[in-house]
């Protein structure tokens, strides 16, 4: 997913310009799974023989990883493209020379012990590369860096009676709507189904930069909150929403579609007796009593 966040946090979304090309490629059937493009490659059409020869030499300097020999012989091909159908295949595999190559630089940074840039750097720009043939290995390599990264609040993995459907809440499978890992949470937001609660945390939250996490309200929603409560008394509003009177709290504004939020602890403002040290809990708090529904996913701090 991408995400809004304040002006102080990232914004990840994908641009206007990239989600064009990528449905344009969805219509003409040239967007495929990404383990598919080998076995599943749309009927190529050239307007001379050599096209074939130029892509195929481009498919092995790919494999080679050398990057500019296959942008050299992938736009060879292009000029032989007989229909758009062909050319918007060859695009794609430009596309996944480019992601190939920045993989190959960010996996040099990492080594180098800048894990942190490295991964940041790699999400941000992931959704532009991830539907080409460079997409699963550049997948891999977040994923073995949020390993490191990462300290995982809830990824909702295990389905358990932590959520119920009796508070809009419920574990789901379906892979357009989830982005990391089987599953996802599915939230039907009403006045009565605003909170979602997370007690598990670390014991020394000194370590953690930043807290993320995947929010997808494909209609739109409302503004929220994202609280770390300290230990202390509380109430419940006119809101429906509990009022905590010793907590860490980021006002967040409302957005349509999928976004990756990224907040740093820094910006959380206290209110109250409060201490870092001292938070026992997680909590998300939709404001306003709107119905809507919204999907989470991979709730994490990041260090």
């Amino acid at each position: 997913m991408s995400f809004f966040v304040p002006a102080s946090a990232s914004d990840l979304t994908l641009t206007p310009y990239v989600r064009a090309i990528l449905l344009s490629m969805i219509a003409l059937g040239c967007l495929l799974p990404a383990n598919a493009h080998a076995q599943d490659a749309p009927e190529l059409a050239w307007k001379k023989p050599e096209g074939a020869v130029h892509f195929d030499e481009g498919r092995a300097a790919f494999e080679a990883k050398d990057f500019a020999k296959a942008v050299e012989k992938f736009k060879a091909a292009r000029k032989q493209a007989k229909n758009r159908t062909t050319r918007m295949y060859i695009d794609n595999w430009l596309l996944a020379t480019e992601g190939a190559n920045e993989l190959n630089a960010l996996q040099q940074q990492a080594k180098q012990g800048k894990e942190s840039a490295a991964y940041r750097i790699g999400a941000k720009n992931y959704p532009r590369y991830a539907q080409s043939p460079i997409g699963p290995e550049y997948k891999k390599f977040l994923t073995e860096m949020e390993s490191k990264l990462f300290v995982v609040l809830d990824d909702f993995e295990r389905v358990s009676k932590r959520y119920s459907e009796k508070f809009g809440k419920k574990f789901i499978d379906d892979p357009k709507l989830v982005q990391q890992g089987k599953r996802a949470l599915e939230w039907k937001v009403s006045s009565k189904a605003n909170e979602l609660k997370i007690k598990s945390l670390p014991r020394n939250m000194d370590s953690f930069k930043s807290l993320v996490m995947y929010l997808d309200m494909p209609a739109g929603g409302s503004a929220y909150q994202m609280v770390f409560v300290v230990p202390g008394t509380s109430d419940e509003g006119l809101s429906k929403v509990t009022t905590v009177q010793n907590a860490f709290i980021a006002q967040m504004k409302s957005h349509r579609g999928l976004k990756r939020i990224e907040v740093p602890l820094k910006n959380f403002k206290g209110q109250g007796n409060v201490d870092w040290a001292r938070v026992k809990d997680f909590r998300i708090q939709f404001l306003g009593g709107k119905k809507f529904t919204a999907y989470i996913d991979f709730i994490a701090l990041q260090k």
